[in-house]
């Protein structure tokens, strides 16, 4: 295939999943279809491609550091022959990878990611007798040519052969030569061990009896967002489900636990070249982890409570506060963005920022949008920080470690 034909919009050969896929390709490189592809080398890079490949869609993040390491091959063999499964129309390009800076919270500088798609070539097609629906990326295997039937009732009937044993015998004796013919039954039957009786249902990591409702609310989760982290495509969605079925549990939506996922990716902590091997397990152990930390807090702020009573000034305190609903007409007039000096203004954000970077600290900012309103607010700290603080006020985990 051409360097034109090798993009989605512009290739002709169908999307498949991975296991179709890398029948295919081995089909190709034994064929011989490209002169260069190697039934070592080139296979061992489609595997892992496979292996980390998005189960229906073939979608795959190229990785190439990762792919070198895992093959044991250097980055320019890697290179070459994923080269050489774009031009047997087996990958195309749906993201080219550049040198733009994604500005990702936390470092310096991150690179825009390359995204293959698992194809299938119509010359494979054409020599099995498939039929296809449409043309190009969104075509489909719908049946057999003629020709294409009986080629593949042959390979059916081959592969039985190969795999066709005796029957086990139903005895527990070999058969023998001279067959007792008694007419008594040497064998007995062992009896039935019987199951033991569980009424205990399935507990969710935290401990939680899982209901069918829990278990498909945190089903749509992990099938919504499974799709928007390249890490998690490893996993499977049940194991993802089941490790996001407390977060379900908790009533959470799709996007509080979608900036949990983005707060605990394995990239924010071990680098670009680390991925979990088992997402799921990873995503279950930061969610104990959160907890044992939820579980501490708890308790430290128990413990203080106990070590010192409240008096009286707490109380009414407590008290005044609670008399007050809303924002009082002082503190409502006392600041006004249009009457603040830009010098002035320019420097109170400046310290915002610095106190929410630095220390975590956003007591001015969300005082001043429960003060003021959050429109107000936004005029006086900025859009961005506004909406960060009352991001990471929400989620404990997001906030600027100090």
């Amino acid at each position: 295939m051409p360097e034109t034909d090798q993009d989605v919009l512009t290739t002709r050969s169908r999307r498949a999943q991975p296991r179709a896929w890398l029948k295919a390709v081995t089909w190709l490189v034994h064929a011989g279809a490209h002169p260069k592809a190697l039934a070592t080398t080139t296979l061992s890079v489609a595997i892992d491609l496979a292996e980390r490949m998005d189960f229906e869609r073939g979608i795959v993040l190229y990785d190439l550091e990762g792919t070198a390491r895992r093959v044991g091959v250097s980055r320019a063999t890697v290179k070459r022959h994923v080269k050489i499964l774009r031009e047997l129309g087996a990958l195309v390009w749906l993201q080219h990878g550049s040198r733009r800076n994604l500005r990702i919270l936390g470092r310096a500088y991150t690179a825009t990611a390359t995204v293959y798609g698992a194809t299938i070539p119509t010359a494979y097609d054409h020599a099995l007798g498939h039929r296809l629906s449409g043309s190009g990326y969104g075509a489909r295997h719908v049946g057999f040519t003629e020709a294409g039937r009986e080629q593949a009732i042959a390979t059916a009937r081959a592969a039985s052969v190969r795999t066709r044993r005796e029957p086990p015998s139903r005895t527990p004796k070999p058969h023998s030569v001279q067959p007792d013919q008694s007419g008594r039954s040497t064998t007995t039957r062992p009896a039935r061990a019987e199951k033991p009786k569980s009424k205990s249902k399935r507990k969710s990591l935290l401990g939680r009896t899982v209901t069918a409702a829990t278990y498909q609310a945190a089903d749509r989760l992990a099938r919504a967002l499974r799709p928007l982290h390249p890490w998690l495509q490893r996993t499977r969605i049940s194991q993802l489900s089941w490790a996001l079925a407390d977060k379900a549990a908790d009533g959470l939506s799709a996007r509080q636990v979608n900036a949990w996922l983005h707060e605990i990716n394995p990239v924010h902590h071990y680098g670009p070249s680390w991925q979990p091997a088992q997402a799921h397990a990873y995503v279950a152990a930061q969610l104990l982890a959160d907890a044992a930390r939820a579980r501490e807090t708890a308790q430290r702020i128990a413990d203080e409570a106990r070590a010192t009573a409240p008096n009286e000034a707490f109380h009414e305190a407590v008290q005044s506060m609670t008399r007050h609903t809303g924002p009082t007409e002082e503190f409502a007039q006392a600041v006004t963005v249009d009457d603040l000096d830009a010098t002035l203004l320019q420097q109170m954000r400046a310290e915002a920022w610095l106190a929410f970077k630095q220390f975590g600290d956003m007591d001015l900012v969300l005082t001043a949008a429960e003060g003021l309103g959050l429109s107000q607010a936004a005029r006086l700290y900025g859009h961005q920080l506004v909406d960060a603080c009352i991001r990471y006020d929400a989620n404990p985990r997001l906030r600027p470690v100090h």
